[in-house]
């Protein structure tokens, strides 16, 4: 005879994690009121018993929108058109969307998800563990748009930073550049980061060309003049790079500045890529000469997590999964030939 699954309640939660009844419920339905060691503990403990709130039944009709800050949501250089896409979609299917930001903060518990007022949530961009765990515990699907958590399985869509980073390096390399650099936007720890920097590598050992530490350098994407620090600072060594690929647009044309500021000429005395394929409005342009990048299809990213998120609202059992979305280099006129 099978043995039914004991439903975990909130005594459950209490007894295993020490603490009181209330702090339990505090800590799921108003995290801001608990401090964060006994909040984080809480929720492990639920995670690792199984708990799950019941939902009542019936479509809520709505679907949650969250960044980590309002400007990439609306006016950020990537996450602009995924936005689009998803607003898009959602009208075609009737829905209502939420909108909302957590600035970063990782004490910022959207009342969406709190209160479960949301069918599901797409989340743009960097999430904190602790939102992830009260989203899953309140049984609310959610979909990771752009940036994914590698200690959790979440069902994620990304592009395909490996392959990216393998196309841009392999493009200068068969320009007969040797000494290459990498421009990164996050900490070396980043998921994003070891990707891109993952197909660095794979692409210089594929060539048989050796790594050199001092030409991996850190900026900031979120602070997009880093980049003209990190690129004086590859300028200024003894043996500085032919190439640099940067791992953003956005970093890409802020090293623009920091090269012609040295006098230097984009190709003819150092070669550009770029990452995501940045159109500017019909208004503007953009910095010239006309940058080589990784393209990425932004607004069918965006269409993908509406369709991904959609799945597992309606099939909660299915596995998790994560889609990585095809990238493909755009060769434009940042790059030429080493002289």
């Amino acid at each position: 005879m099978t043995k039914r699954r004991k439903f975990v309640n909130i005594n459950d939660i209490a007894k295993a994690a020490g603490v009181s009844l209330s702090t339990v419920s505090f800590s799921l339905n108003n995290p801001e009121r608990v401090a964060q060691n006994t909040r984080s503990h809480v929720q492990r403990i639920a995670k690792e018993l199984g708990y799950l709130r019941v939902r009542k039944a019936g479509k809520r009709g709505n679907i949650g929108l969250i960044a980590d800050d309002y400007y990439n949501l609306i006016f950020g250089e990537f996450y602009n058109w995924v936005s689009i896409a998803i607003l898009e979609e959602l009208k075609k299917r009737s829905y209502n969307v939420l909108i909302d930001s957590t600035e970063k903060d990782p004490e910022c518990f959207p009342k969406m998800i709190v209160k479960s007022m949301v069918d599901g949530v797409l989340f743009l961009g960097k999430v904190s563990k602790d939102l992830i765990y009260i989203a899953q515990q309140k049984n609310i699907p959610i979909v990771l748009v752009g940036h994914p958590i590698p200690e959790i399985e979440l069902n994620a869509i990304v592009p395909d930073g490996r392959s990216g980073a393998v196309q841009a390096i392999d493009h200068l390399i068969a320009l007969g550049h040797k000494k290459i650099a990498i421009m990164l936007g996050e900490p070396i720890y980043d998921p994003i980061t070891v990707e891109r920097l993952e197909g660095y590598r794979f692409a210089l050992s594929k060539a048989r060309l050796p790594e050199r530490s001092e030409y991996i350098i850190e900026a900031d994407y979120g602070k997009p003049e880093t980049a003209v620090e990190a690129v004086n600072k590859l300028l200024n060594l003894p043996n500085p790079p032919s190439a640099i690929f940067c791992t953003s647009d956005s970093l890409a044309y802020r090293a623009y500045n920091a090269i012609k500021a040295k006098g230097m000429n984009i190709p003819k005395d150092i070669s550009i890529v770029g990452f995501d394929d940045i159109k500017s409005p019909e208004y503007a342009q953009l910095p010239q000469p006309e940058l080589t990048t990784v393209h990425v299809d932004r607004q069918e990213m965006g269409r993908s997590s509406v369709e991904i998120l959609f799945d597992i609202m309606h099939n909660q059992k299915k596995a998790t999964f994560r889609y990585t979305l095809p990238v493909k280099l755009v060769i434009k006129k940042s790059t030429a030939p080493i002289k």
